[in-house]
């Protein structure tokens, strides 16, 4: 993930062995999901590439490159064509999300889109 993504990102730490969720603008990659989408038709870079339903208009992607585990989502937010919201999301072993980690990242997907777009 560190090597895809850059800029300023926020953690979530939850108690009680629930997990991590942490999110973020990609700054550091000036052609926004296009990024992913070149690495995968290139064959280099990603072990993880998967189209996902778009989120609230915006076109996402889950990827990895290398240490994928079942319960560990990383997902993009294509929010302009030059930048995209990244979202890790690892659920805890108490956490009900863990065998979903992507909708969990889904989710707060849809909570930062509907605030950015409040923002505007």
């Amino acid at each position: 993930m560190d090597d895809l993504s850059s800029g300023k990102v926020c953690t979530w730490v939850f108690t009680d062995g629930l997990g991590t969720i942490s999110a973020g603008m990609n700054i550091g990659e000036r052609d926004g999901l296009s990024h992913l989408y070149a690495l995968n038709a290139q064959g280099r870079g990603l072990t993880t590439f998967k189209p996902s339903e778009a989120i609230d208009g915006y076109p996402s992607v889950v990827f990895a490159n290398g240490g994928e585990r079942s319960y560990v989502c990383n997902l993009a937010v294509g929010v302009r064509n030059d930048l995209t919201y990244t979202i890790v999301a690892t659920p805890g072993t108490s956490n009900p999300n863990r065998s979903d980690p992507c909708g969990m990242a889904t989710k707060l997907g849809t909570l930062a889109i509907q605030q950015l777009k409040a923002a505007q």
